[in-house]
């Protein structure tokens, strides 16, 4: 009989145990997609910046930069600027391609707003 008794005394613990890590769960959760999305976004500006003045440079149009940065930027980018044109490194001819974007955010109400700046410069040629 004092087996059953524990039996029911321990009735629902798993489900206590349960609803009291879950909440610390999905916050680990979201803080490594948070994490991964900033990565995935630094990357891909990275990129968007070094193949806009990479075809630029090939092409020996500085004005081109823009158009090529664009063509791959990834479709859920939507806070960001491009520039880029002419400029001059030591003493020679080049092109550079600068990016700004948002970081972009789970939970649009978190102020936690951060822009990530990233400029490649090439030799034209």
């Amino acid at each position: 009989m004092a087996a059953n008794d524990s039996r029911r005394r321990d009735a629902g613990a798993a489900a206590v145990e349960f609803a009291g890590v879950l909440p610390i769960a999905l916050f680990v959760i979201f803080l490594a997609f948070q994490a991964y999305t900033s990565f995935t976004t630094v990357s891909r500006v990275e990129n968007i910046a070094r193949t806009g003045a990479r075809e630029a440079a090939q092409h020996y149009d500085p004005s081109l930069c823009v158009e090529y940065a664009n063509r791959v930027r990834p479709y859920w980018l939507n806070d960001y600027k491009i520039d880029g044109g002419r400029t001059e490194v030591a003493g020679s001819d080049a092109v550079y391609c600068h990016v700004e974007a948002e970081l972009p955010l789970l939970f649009k109400g978190v102020p936690l707003h951060h822009t990530v700046n990233r400029t490649v410069t090439m030799p034209l040629g």
